[in-house]
């Protein structure tokens, strides 16, 4: 079936806790702290072969006896994952322990050829779903490992996303009760609004208007869209957050998450967001000041 209906979207997102320990590989040293690479078979399978192994680093700090772990969910691209190498560094020299996961379609987990990020995003809203489902599934295997001894003693969790990896960080926060706090950068809900409404997709919208026009019937597509969507929509999974702590930065100008997404969002979560003056990928050039802002967050 093409429809899908739950009482509880979190049922969507249950799987079985990962208990065997993850394969670790080369340790690099850095000035405060080491990055060992690891990786797992991933709790999803998708007919993508090279999806299913879970690459990661692990960042840890030279004072070991931190018992604070973030699990970090980069954005869509090359871009998206180099950007959050800077926070999963001065994380972990900072103390805190760091887990830097790669994507689907990303890095290793790509297909040869295929350019990163390459293949996450597609018109089907079915496949749309497994993408995040094995994006949020991933997390909570980190969290697995976690409370098995495999990052040493963790006493708080915390999960922090740029952008595509912002929104899967907010529907694993609300999946996942074990997950204290949250930052969300440059991230926003309502799925269907940044696709209908947004700057950025107006490409992508006049390829489908151009196949109805053509004689494609596009409805029963669309009815399913709006359906499924909801089930990987963070504004669907937002409300499972509160009480817990979580924080937002936005960028006043970003035209990929328009304003009143990262708005709606905000409202769901009952937090303010940060807005820097900058679009989409200049907002990184504030990265010290949200990073200033992320350690304070994290060590209250």
């Amino acid at each position: 079936m093409r429809y899908i209906k739950v009482n509880d979207p979190r049922e969507v997102y249950r799987y079985t806790k990962v208990e065997n320990p993850p394969l670790f590989g080369k340790t690099v040293k850095k000035d405060g702290y080491r990055i060992s690479e690891f990786s797992f078979p991933s709790p999803v399978k998708m007919p993508i072969p090279e999806t299913n192994t879970v690459f990661a680093d692990y960042f840890e700090p030279d004072n070991k006896k931190s018992g604070n772990l973030c699990i970090l969910l980069h954005g869509h691209g090359f871009r998206g994952y180099s950007s959050m190498i800077y926070f999963a560094g001065n994380l972990a020299r900072n103390g805190v322990k760091t887990v830097l996961l790669t994507l689907p379609f990303h890095g290793k987990r790509r297909a040869q050829g295929v350019t990163d990020g390459t293949g996450f995003f597609v018109l089907d809203s079915v496949g749309m779903l497994m993408r995040f489902r094995q994006s949020v599934l991933d997390a909570r295997a980190i969290i697995d490992f976690a409370e098995n001894g495999v990052f040493g003693d963790v006493e708080r969790i915390s999960v922090a996303g740029l952008s595509l990896g912002g929104m899967i960080s907010v529907i694993a926060m609300g999946v996942d009760e074990r997950i204290e706090k949250g930052v969300f950068v440059i991230s926003g809900g309502d799925i269907e609004g940044i696709f209908w409404k947004g700057l950025t997709m107006l490409p992508l919208r006049r390829y489908v208007y151009r196949m109805v026009k053509e004689g494609y019937d596009i409805s029963s597509e669309e009815r399913e869209y709006t359906n499924i969507s909801v089930l990987y929509d963070p504004l669907t999974f937002a409300k499972y957050i509160p009480p817990r702590k979580v924080m937002m930065f936005n960028g006043m100008f970003d035209i990929i998450i328009p304003h009143f997404a990262s708005e709606e969002l905000a409202s769901a979560l009952g937090v303010c967001p940060i807005y820097l003056p900058a679009g989409h990928g200049s907002v990184l050039i504030y990265r010290s000041f949200i990073l200033r802002k992320i350690l304070k967050f994290l060590k209250e």
